[in-house]
């Protein structure tokens, strides 16, 4: 008599976990409705700009989540499946437009790679070299432009560094130096409190790094890395670049290269939720200091939002949820 194999059950979802993925795709609409006021004035801002350029910024936002795909292989001893690791890609830019300094799309990255066998050490350790790359790379491309185009970059400096001593006070400032002393205080003392388990963690973290020298020995995940460390901050460039061009606005590449990696280096030193706000005001500075009338910089940095975050913010969400239904984060 032969024994029937047992059907493999399809895998469930508990409720909680239902909850919180419609509580996402609601969060997504709520969210689009909270900044009506932003979409619209966006949509009415590129109405008349050249549609072809338009596209060219489009594209070139979508190839992003390609970039994030190759950077994070470049990382891993593992290779998950490639479809989910940018479906993957494509949920962390969502969650990254919610919380500051990219720690959302970390932390899904970081919940995706436990699902495949890397422990929480692992996965931070990789997700963590993929942002010491892509801050390698922006730093090195800044540097590069700099030498290029000295005068342009002095000028957007100039600017950029002016708004933000302006929009910071004293006071501010005072009072992020005592949050920093205490801080610091705080984890002096943890650190005197937890020495050995974190002589026993440290232990872990180093056995961690070791494997991924390892990983990054491997020629073909190191070319996947830089080439996509590198390609991230030049696309963001050419979204500028097709959206200034879109409204008919004659910058060059290296112009606008240089307002772009300058910006955004700036503006990832005061953490906000996908950098709004604080990049937008300092877009807006900086694109005016090499030239730009004012409200054409305007509609050029509602238009790179447009493309880079409004847009994509609905499918990304959707991703989001439908991905934390099926528990692959």
């Amino acid at each position: 008599m032969t024994q029937c194999a047992a059907v493999p059950r399809a895998p469930t979802v508990s409720r909680p976990v239902a909850v919180v993925a419609a509580l996402v795709a609601g969060g997504v609409a709520v969210d689009v409705l909270a900044h009506h006021a932003e979409v619209a004035n966006a949509l009415l801002g590129v109405r008349g700009a050249d549609r072809q350029w338009l596209a060219v910024a489009g594209l070139a936002a979508m190839a992003l989540w390609i970039t994030g795909t190759a950077t994070q292989l470049g990382v891993l001893h593992i290779t998950p499946p490639v479809g989910r690791l940018f479906a993957v890609q494509v949920a962390a830019s969502f969650a990254n437009s919610l919380m500051p300094g990219g720690v959302g799309g970390m932390a899904v990255n970081v919940r995706f790679l436990r699902r495949h066998g890397l422990n929480t050490g692992a996965g931070m350790a990789a997700v963590g070299m993929n942002s010491v790359a892509g801050l390698v790379a922006h730093l090195a491309l800044l540097v590069g432009v700099a030498i290029a185009v000295p005068g342009r970059f002095h000028a957007v400096w100039r600017t950029v560094n002016g708004d933000v001593h302006a929009a910071m006070s004293r006071h501010l400032l005072v009072g992020c130096a005592v949050v920093a002393g205490l801080l610091v205080l705080a984890t002096t003392v943890a650190v005197l409190r937890r020495r050995a388990a974190l002589r026993a963690r440290g232990q872990a973290v180093r056995a961690e790094l070791a494997a991924l020298r390892a990983v990054l020995g491997h020629p073909r995940r190191a070319v996947a890395l830089w080439v996509g460390a590198l390609a991230a901050p030049l696309l963001h460039c050419l979204v500028l670049f097709a959206v200034l061009h879109s409204l008919e606005v004659s910058v060059s590449a290296m112009t606008a290269t240089a307002v772009y990696l300058t910006v955004s280096a700036v503006a990832a030193l005061i953490p906000s939720p996908g950098g709004l706000g604080t990049f937008d005001v300092l877009l807006t500075g900086a694109l005016v200091a090499v030239g730009v009338y004012g409200p054409a910089a305007v509609g050029a940095v509602v238009a790179y939002r447009l493309a880079t975050v409004w847009l994509p913010l609905v499918p990304s969400g959707c991703v989001f949820a439908f991905l934390l239904r099926r528990r692959i984060i």
